[in-house]
């Protein structure tokens, strides 16, 4: 899936002090297999690095090459617009999404059931996470809602990955162990 270049762990240690401890990274991916379709992602990606500059909310100018959270969340809107996951008014149409999930992961009834799980308890959580942290791109044409959405679903399912896709390491140990620690989807559920 997409944005997991975003997620990266310290794999270094086994003892996590903090869950901003970043400083030797690892893919999540490559702990969990999960099978990705990245033929909107490629496409979103190349049409906004085709784009020297965009521009923002307050006329500034913004590099994409150069600003890769603001990059992974244009391609998270793309993505979800171009599957019809995103209304034009920016919410987005969870049933459209978890079927869309659920087909693509129909060969492994766990795997589905597992994002659409998460699907589910990650999308308030997304809502609130993104207007808690508007400031951060308010000046930004993007909806970071879907890239907030997608790193809480990917977070989810890589913490419960399902046996058959996990790998089994010292360093995917240590990534979960990351992840079950610094679980705030979990600590802010009611």
């Amino acid at each position: 899936m997409l944005l997991l270049s975003i997620f990266k762990i310290d794999s270094t240690s086994n003892k996590l002090n903090s869950c901003d401890t970043t400083k030797h990274t690892k893919l999540l991916g490559s702990c969990c297999n999960v099978p990705r379709n990245d033929q909107y992602s490629k496409a979103c990606r190349q049409s906004l690095l085709s784009k020297t500059n965009r521009t923002t909310n307050n006329a500034d100018t913004r590099n994409l090459k150069s600003d890769k959270v603001a990059l992974h969340a244009c391609m998270a809107e793309c993505v979800f617009k171009k599957n019809g996951f995103l209304y034009s008014n920016g919410t987005v149409n969870l049933s459209v999404m978890q079927r869309s999930l659920e087909q693509r992961y129909k060969k492994d009834a766990a795997l589905a059931k597992l994002v659409a799980k998460s699907l589910n308890s990650c999308a308030d959580y997304a809502k609130t996470r993104t207007k808690q942290f508007e400031w951060l791109h308010a000046k930004d044409n993007c909806d970071y809602y879907p890239a907030t959405l997608l790193a809480c679903i990917m977070e989810q399912v890589y913490q419960n990955c399902p046996a058959s896709l996990w790998k089994n390491t010292e360093d995917c140990a240590a990534m979960k162990k990351f992840l079950i620690a610094c679980d705030d989807v979990k600590k802010t559920r009611k």
